[in-house]
């Protein structure tokens, strides 16, 4: 494990060109304004809201390889619990500051937290 404060854990080549290429186009086709000035997100929520389901299926796998891969790490005794998935991209003049995930009372449930 890294550092034992922070651990992280950094998968190279995890998802294909071609799947990125596949959740690009889905992006880009279906995003919506974000939740901060600049920035667009398309959530599974989402396409299921605007009759899209179908696009939904790229991300299953990615999202159970990917939760696979952190309770492995962390070794986690039980398995985890997928709350968010979705395709966030930040534009020119977006900004965040220094956060945790669980950074507001009701998301202290929260103790992993993964980006792609």
């Amino acid at each position: 494990m890294a550092d034992s404060e922070h651990p992280r854990l950094i998968l190279h080549d995890f998802l294909s060109l071609d799947l990125c290429k596949e959740l690009e186009f889905i992006h880009k086709s279906c995003s919506t304004i974000g939740y901060r000035e600049n920035v667009f997100s398309t959530t599974l929520s989402h396409l299921i809201a605007t009759n899209s389901p179908h696009l939904i299926l790229p991300f299953l796998p990615i999202r159970e390889k990917l939760k696979e891969k952190v309770e492995e790490f962390f070794g986690c005794e039980y398995e985890l619990f997928i709350e968010f998935t979705g395709l966030i991209s930040w534009c020119k003049g977006a900004s965040i500051g220094w956060h945790s995930d669980d950074n507001r009372p009701y998301l202290k449930q929260r103790d992993y937290a993964y980006v792609i």
